[in-house]
């Protein structure tokens, strides 16, 4: 939009002066906290490579725990060793294509934006399937693009492309 001249003005006469203003900042979505990744382990990806392996984990032992007066005679417990197995049956993942002419002109990271984007989703859908699972709900299938109202800015990865492996939310244990 050209800005209208007072009559003998000269200055750049043309009118390809334009206001238009690109701002760095850009307009995040809302998003809601995920948990589970604060209320369970992930002691075991070291050990996890690939979707379909098994991780056989020995539980900790059970100890009985016995009052005692003066003069008890004393039993010693015999320990169980008792494990169970971790089945890495669920991956998730993303990718997405930036060129690199894009990239050089553009005036915001759309890399950035996008891996962090990509996080939280992954993220999300990792709280899904786990609290589905522990609360017997079946998910018939990975969640849409749709964003909702209750959307948080969490960390992001710097690699265009990243699997659930590199960012371990694939994981689900089998008790």
């Amino acid at each position: 939009m050209a800005f209208a001249s007072a009559g003998g003005y000269t200055n750049l006469p043309n009118g390809n002066f334009s206001s238009v203003i690109y701002s760095k900042k850009v307009q995040l979505a809302f998003r809601k906290s995920t948990v589970v990744g604060d209320i369970t382990n992930s002691d075991y990806f070291g050990e996890i490579a690939n979707q379909g392996d098994t991780v056989k984990i020995i539980k900790e032992p059970e100890v009985s725990v016995s009052a005692y007066a003066r003069g008890t005679t004393i039993a010693a417990q015999d320990l169980t060793d008792a494990d169970f197995s971790l089945v890495v049956d669920k991956a998730n993942y993303f990718a997405f294509k930036m060129d690199d002419i894009e990239e050089a002109h553009s005036h915001v990271n759309f890399m950035d934006l996008a891996t962090n984007r990509a996080a939280f989703r992954l993220a999300d859908q990792h709280d899904q399937e786990v609290l589905g699972y522990l609360s017997g709900f079946k998910q018939s299938a990975l969640h849409t693009n749709a964003d909702t109202v209750n959307d948080t800015v969490n960390g992001t990865k710097a690699d265009t492309t990243a699997g659930a492996d590199e960012l371990g939310w694939q994981q689900t244990v089998t008790p």
